[in-house]
């Protein structure tokens, strides 16, 4: 179930970014889109930096989920650390991209006819979604310093 929470992170840091890549491009500035200025491309960049980090980590914690269920062995030992990280990244990392979305967005981006504040109010709810991410850095904590003999 923890690992479910992951790809709905990826799935509206990828909307996010989305919407920042269209609006950049329509929304003018001194008689020029938006996305002709540096430090927009900057904050696009970053945001698919950190959405393609988000994308590789969560598909990690999805295969080794996978393989772990299919061994009959349902969410217990290390897939508790996979996933709980998978999470606490993803969820950090969508907060990241929906920040610099917003910011891109500037005023217009807590205006709800757009479309990015509703991506905004509805995110809200995976950051504490199977445990707030404290929670998640216990279950990842505990299993580290487990006793391996």
């Amino acid at each position: 179930e923890r690992a479910m929470i992951a790809p709905l992170c990826l799935g509206i840091a990828e909307r996010a970014l989305a919407l920042s890549v269209d609006y950049a491009r329509v929304r003018e500035q001194f008689k020029q889109p938006i996305a002709n200025f540096q430090m927009v491309q900057d904050k696009l960049a970053s945001m698919y930096v950190w959405v393609e980090s988000m994308r590789v980590f969560t598909y990690q914690a999805l295969r080794a989920a996978s393989a772990i269920a299919a061994q009959g062995d349902a969410g217990r030992g290390e897939i508790h650390k996979i996933t709980a990280a998978s999470v606490m990244h993803a969820a950090d990392t969508m907060n990241l991209v929906l920040n610099e979305a917003v910011q891109i967005h500037g005023g217009n981006g807590f205006a709800l006819e757009y479309a990015i504040s509703r991506v905004l109010c509805d995110a809200r709810i995976l950051n504490i979604f199977e445990g707030a991410a404290e929670i998640q850095a216990q279950v990842i904590a505990r299993r580290l310093l487990e006793n391996r003999n």
